[in-house]
C-alpha cells in the first residue's frame, strides 16, 4: 500500500521501528502514539512563532525554533524521525512516548 493510504498510527510505527531498527528511548504502542500525537500538535504551535508558547494550558520557553520545528513537522510527514521529537516530548511531559535509553 502507497504511503499516502497510511494511517497516522501506521506512519508513527513505521518511523519508529522502519527500516532502520527501532529508535532508541522511544516506544511502540498505541498510548505512545498518543502521546506522540500530542507532541506533533506542540510542535504545530511552535512552527507559528518563534516566542514562548502555550501548550495543554501551560506556557513553555521554546526548546527548538520555529523553523526547526517546520522542518520536524515536514520529517515527521516522511516517517523520517528526528531526535528533538524527544526534546519536546520531555518539554511537555509526554511520557508514555519515552522509555529509558540503554546506555
Amino acid at each position: 500500500m502507497k504511503m499516502k493510504y497510511w494511517s497516522e498510527h501506521e506512519k508513527y510505527i513505521v518511523m519508529i521501528d522502519g527500516n532502520a531498527g527501532s529508535i532508541s528511548g522511544v516506544r511502540l504502542g498505541y498510548q505512545a502514539y498518543l502521546d506522540f500525537k500530542r507532541v506533533k500538535e506542540a510542535l504545530i504551535v511552535m512552527s507559528k512563532n518563534d516566542g514562548n508558547y502555550s501548550f495543554d494550558g501551560d506556557i513553555y520557553s521554546r526548546v527548538i525554533t520555529a523553523a526547526r520545528a517546520s522542518q520536524i513537522l515536514e520529517k515527521i510527514e516522511n516517517c523520517r524521525w528526528d531526535d528533538d521529537i524527544i526534546t519536546v516530548a520531555k518539554q511537555i511531559k509526554a511520557g508514555d512516548m519515552i522509555s529509558p535509553r540503554k546506555r
